[in-house]
């Protein structure tokens, strides 16, 4: 038989770490809804001429990275390498600016593919969460998208989380930057990556974003955005950093800060993060400010500011930082039937509580009390309820306290009652019956 493993880049997620990706998943929805965003989900394949214009064609994402493939009507379709072409497709197909209120605010999870080279974290396959808010130009939309980010981080138990950002200024700034770029690397050009001198011709500012050692010493000493934003391209940025202060934001202004995304301008801003173990994570998310992309791809000219997280970076800090030791999968009840004649009450009574919102699990196989308590605590459950062939005869059950190790005698007819009593005392609220 043929031995099938997983595809080079991808993993298999079940169990605890399941659980994680969803609370994590879970969490970010969760406030993105308090700060007014609904949920979208756009199509795993594009057109691929969606991301050569929503991405931009210089990115490394559409350069390199990119799962394209020719359908059965030979159409170039490509598997999502981000979220944001898709949603701002969504808001032009759907005629969304036209018919919902502005600003639109959108969040989206799903998976995403980039032909990368499968690196620690890095998978070909990989789970995204971002917003996207779009079609009102104001700096408090800027700050609400950024906010919303560090809250979440916060929510979910990171507390170190800093915000490196920028800005890319307006047209003017960046077309003058843009000149002085090309007059810096120019007598460089030889000595730099094929990427970069491709870059040199079609987006110089990417030249900013290269990893190759040799090229960053060059890059050292380009000169920086800042000294070519337009006054009120400089004056909007300021604003912003005043805002962000008066909410307690901490901030560092990073002037080689470009994002690998050819759709930026103004506002752009990683999440960083350094563990309490002094560990630096770098950046854990990023995102920042737009004002052609929806133009872009067949839309009217509205601006728009987003971000995006991925799930299996965010995860990896979490657990290095053991933040998720808690999330494992528990039940609040274990069934134990022992004897001939226990399996239909047993069955019978596991289904009332499944019915009434508790959690709960039966092994169907005969075993030993042993062997019952061993899966009781390998599934985590809080109590077992325990009924043989003289629980049966006496129509009652007991229900022992895997915690305490305290058990107790309740009738038939008073479990459901007393179960409740427990979770009410508990204040489990969620399981009240009235």
């Amino acid at each position: 038989m043929a031995k099938f493993t997983t595809p080079k880049g991808t993993q298999d997620i079940y169990g605890a770490k399941a659980l994680s990706f969803d609370h994590i998943e879970q969490t970010f929805a969760a406030i993105a809804q308090i700060y007014g965003f609904v949920p979208m989900r756009t199509p795993t394949f594009e057109a691929t001429e969606l991301f050569e214009r929503g991405v931009g064609e210089t990115s490394d994402i559409v350069t390199k990275e990119m799962y394209t493939f020719i359908d059965k009507g030979n159409r170039s379709m490509t598997l999502r390498p981000e979220g944001t072409a898709g949603v701002m497709r969504a808001i032009v197909s759907e005629k969304l600016y036209a018919t919902e209120d502005l600003p639109l605010k959108y969040y989206y999870s799903g998976k995403c593919f980039r032909y990368e080279r499968p690196q620690l974290g890095r998978y070909r396959e990989f789970h995204q969460f971002g917003v996207e808010s779009v079609g009102v130009s104001s700096i408090f939309n800027d700050v609400e998208v950024i906010l919303l980010g560090i809250t979440a981080l916060n929510v979910l138990g990171l507390q170190n989380v800093s915000l490196k950002i920028n800005t890319l200024g307006d047209e003017t700034s960046r077309l003058e930057y843009t000149k002085a770029l090309k007059e810096y690397f120019k007598p460089h050009f030889h000595e730099m990556c094929s990427d970069c001198q491709n870059r040199y011709e079609k987006n110089p500012l990417r030249i900013l974003d290269c990893k190759v050692p040799s090229d960053q010493e060059i890059i050292k000493e380009a000169p920086s955005l800042s000294e070519f934003l337009s006054p009120s391209a400089k004056s909007e940025f300021d604003q912003l950093l005043n805002i962000l202060e008066g909410y307690g934001v901490s901030y560092e202004i990073d002037d080689k800060l470009v994002r690998g995304l050819d759709y930026y301008s103004h506002t752009v801003f990683e999440f960083h993060y350094v563990s309490s173990k002094g560990k630096d994570y770098g950046a854990i998310g990023a995102g920042g400010h737009y004002e052609h992309l929806l133009e872009e791809v067949g839309g009217p000219s509205l601006p728009g500011v987003g971000f995006a997280v991925g799930i299996e970076r965010l995860y990896s800090v979490l657990n290095d930082d053991e933040i998720l030791e808690n999330i494992a999968s528990s039940l609040d009840f274990y069934v134990m039937s022992v004897g001939e004649n226990s399996f239909d009450d047993a069955f019978s009574l596991l289904t009332a509580l499944r019915g009434y919102g508790y959690q709960g699990d039966i092994n169907f196989a005969k075993h030993s009390f042993k062997q019952l308590f061993k899966r009781a605590e390998r599934a985590n459950a809080r109590y077992a309820i325990i009924i043989g062939d003289d629980e049966v005869a006496n129509q009652v059950v007991n229900i022992k306290d895997l915690i305490s190790q305290e058990q107790v005698s309740v009738a038939y007819g008073d479990v459901i009652d007393y179960i409740d009593g427990l979770y009410n005392s508990e204040e489990h609220g969620h399981h009240d019956h009235e």
